[in-house]
């Protein structure tokens, strides 16, 4: 069908295309449901009416008709959906890259040229957010045309081309989970303030903050980071005894 001029798009792309308010992506092959679900939380506790859908919630397709510009939708991408993607999410976020799926995948490129296009697309107005730690996203930062930002645990992942205003920095200060955005350094939280537990969290929480940081408050930040007890079947916070 396509060969005869038929335009194949997916649910996702068209929530994307019809969608009048900012749209925040995720993807990668580790922390993506977490990430999302962590700045949806952030941009809910700043105020803000969010729809979250993608690889998880429910399909936004039938709600798009709901959603206002001053709302603000988050979307999990897999590399599936993102495959045949030419619509880029305002701001991206790509949490990793490790081989995965390579048995749907045509071979190592493919997936990883997949992930590109949660951004590749985006205009000058465009922000990717990219672990500074993983050589195949820092390279990603070379296709962005718009505002990159880098996140890691250590600052100088994200300074391997050098130090600048133009590029955010979200990284461990000592213990301190802090942002470096437009030349001025903000301390968020102490990792021992977070409730749920492991390094690979506060990396989560990172690209988060990075994601969100111009959209929402210090304090929305923090409450989140001292009450979210984890997404439903990771390690998830049960109680304690």
């Amino acid at each position: 069908e396509a060969q005869r001029g038929a335009i194949v798009t997916t649910e996702v792309e068209m929530v994307m295309e019809l969608c009048p308010c900012k749209v925040i992506g995720v993807t990668g092959s580790d922390g993506k449901t977490t990430t999302t679900t962590l700045i949806s939380k952030m941009l809910m506790e700043a105020g803000y009416n969010v729809y979250v859908g993608g690889n998880i919630g429910t399909p936004l397709l039938d709600k798009i008709d709901e959603v206002k510009e001053s709302d603000m939708v988050v979307l999990e991408l897999s590399s599936f959906q993102l495959l045949t993607m030419a619509q880029s999410a305002d701001v991206a976020v790509v949490t990793n890259v490790t081989p995965n799926h390579l048995d749907v995948h045509k071979d190592y490129d493919e997936y990883i040229a997949c992930k590109t296009n949660i951004f590749k697309n985006q205009s000058f107005m465009g922000k990717v957010v990219l672990n500074g730690k993983c050589d195949i996203t820092y390279e990603m930062s070379k296709l962005a045309r718009g505002t990159v930002g880098f996140f890691a645990q250590d600052k100088e992942n994200c300074l391997r081309n050098g130090d600048s205003k133009q590029i955010t920095k979200a990284y461990l200060d000592g213990s301190m989970l802090c942002i470096e955005s437009n030349g001025k350094k903000t301390d968020i939280i102490d990792e021992k303030d977070i409730l749920i537990p492991g390094k690979h969290n506060v990396e989560n929480y990172l690209a988060a903050i990075s994601a969100c940081f111009d959209y929402v408050t210090v304090d929305s930040i923090t409450k989140v980071a001292k009450n979210f007890g984890g997404v439903e079947h990771r390690i998830e916070l049960i109680r304690e005894l």
